[in-house]
């Protein structure tokens, strides 16, 4: 297809991500996965996304990157497969893009972008602005670059202004290329044998997100921006209101004699029982597991701890310390939070947040310590209210969860399953524990056809997702 920018321009736009099979580094990069997608699914996804891109071709060497590619994105891309003679070690890319063109056999091609596996922080806006400045702007080929303010020693000159040590303000900065992306007439590229050629223009990106990839220590970094992303996005999780005192509402006063939303007063300390009936699902659901390391994050007084058999090594964290000194008879307890706590990295086998979720300030980031510290394939289990069920829309503000004014990061199920899959949970199961508990009463039934009081418990008010680390 022709591609119209409002210009009156018209151009065919080709994306071609060059992914060999024989990586010397880290063997198989191109499909190991990087935050829960294979390392080409970033690139081919910034092609897909642009504006501008015509037509996707992922070019490589190897079978199951072939493969990979197809199942990721089906007819939206098309493989070819480059022969060995531009497939080994000291082979350059362009020899790619060039045999690329050579087999699609298509004259209507007026730019190549050239997209490589490596650099997955980069942008779809990125792409379309730097085929613009070819397409539109009067140069031959683009690319992206940061500004580098660094001190250098490859000079006499670069040795004195070290020496000099200038403030960052009067330092001008050197300008260098990424390789995020690069946008090529295509009689350039043919002509010079290289992605940059002719007039060549550039646009400035940010530092985070042109970082490369070739050894592990990238790899941590890359994932670590990407999780980044997904934090900056908390809103389209879940609500928050106001937050709360936390150390002191949850000493004493929180754990003791508590009015609940009908205007009930009990002591939460002597409801053991009653709090192993309303966690028996999750708790049998651990029960059935093989025996090992499990932490209840926002333990309490540990009575889901003391429903679990005691062949697990129990440990559990809380952040009071009334809570945490009654708890400790049913396990290992930790007083304070997630981060004090510091536990070893792939430590624990089980993570249970019940009913904790919706008491944090910032729950991505709780849950990103819990990945850290979960064994692969561990399991998470994560128990909350659902501030989306029918009943929260019938009964607004007299919502029975909203009761509890602690309660600050308010979830659905969706978005509390959109937050772990975006954080390369998988989730297993979702959970409306109500039938099989004491809260199944007739008159729990009747009282949903009265809006002006209190919401009644009822099916779908709270959530438990099933989960496990990737």
């Amino acid at each position: 297809m022709s591609i119209d920018k409002g210009t009156g321009n018209f151009g065919e736009v080709l994306a071609i991500i060059p992914a060999r099979g024989g990586s010397k580094g880290i063997k198989q990069k191109n499909i190991r996965d990087v935050c829960g997608k294979p390392l080409i699914y970033y690139q081919i996804n910034n092609a897909i996304d642009s504006e501008l891109v015509s037509r996707v071709v992922l070019a490589t060497d190897d079978d199951a990157i072939a493969e990979t590619g197809k199942n990721l994105f089906g007819n939206k891309i098309e493989v070819i497969m480059r022969p060995p003679r531009i497939s080994h070690d000291l082979s350059k890319t362009e020899d790619t893009l060039i045999y690329v063109l050579e087999q699609l056999n298509d004259n209507n091609f007026d730019v190549v972008v050239t997209l490589e596996p490596t650099n997955p922080l980069n942008r779809p806006e990125y792409v379309d602005n730097c085929i613009r400045m070819v397409l539109n702007d009067g140069y031959d080929s683009a690319c992206c670059v940061v500004e580098d303010y660094g001190f250098f020693l490859d000079t006499p000159t670069e040795l004195e202004q070290l020496l000099k040590r200038p403030m960052r303000q009067d330092i001008k900065p050197k300008i260098r290329e990424t390789g995020n992306c690069w946008a090529t007439n295509v009689d350039v590229l043919l002509k010079k044998k290289n992605r940059l050629g002719g007039k060549v223009g550039y646009i400035k990106i940010p530092l985070c997100d042109s970082y490369h990839l070739d050894d592990e220590n990238d790899w941590r970094i890359i994932e670590s921006l990407f999780t980044s992303r997904i934090l900056a996005k908390n809103e389209k999780y879940f609500r928050t209101r106001p937050s709360t005192s936390i150390e002191n509402d949850y000493e004493k006063k929180y754990w003791g004699k508590v009015t609940d939303p009908d205007g009930v007063v009990r002591d939460r300390t002597q409801e053991r029982d009653k709090r192993i009936k309303e966690c028996k699902q999750e708790i049998d659901y651990i029960n059935n597991l093989e025996p090992s390391k499990i932490l209840d994050i926002g333990c309490g007084l540990g009575f889901l701890l003391s429903g679990i058999n005691d062949k697990w090594k129990k440990y559990g964290l809380e952040v009071s310390s009334f809570a945490a000194e009654r708890a400790n008879k049913y396990g290992k307890i930790f007083c304070g939070n997630l981060r004090e706590a510091d536990y070893e990295p792939d430590y624990f086998d089980v993570v249970v947040l019940y009913h904790v979720i919706e008491h944090m300030n910032e729950p991505a980031k709780e849950l990103q310590e819990v990945k850290r510290i979960l064994k692969p394939y561990g399991k998470l289990i994560v128990a909350t209210p659902d501030f989306e069920c029918g009943l929260a829309g019938i009964f607004g503000s007299k919502f029975r969860l909203l009761h509890d004014k602690t309660h600050i990061s308010l979830f659905g199920t969706m978005g509390l399953y959109r937050m772990l899959t975006d954080l390369h949970f998988e989730v297993e199961k979702i959970s409306y524990p109500y039938f099989d508990t004491e809260h199944f009463t007739k008159e729990n039934l009747l009282r949903l056809f009265d809006a002006d009081k209190i919401s009644p418990p009822f099916y779908g008010n709270v959530v438990t997702l099933y989960a496990y680390k990737k």
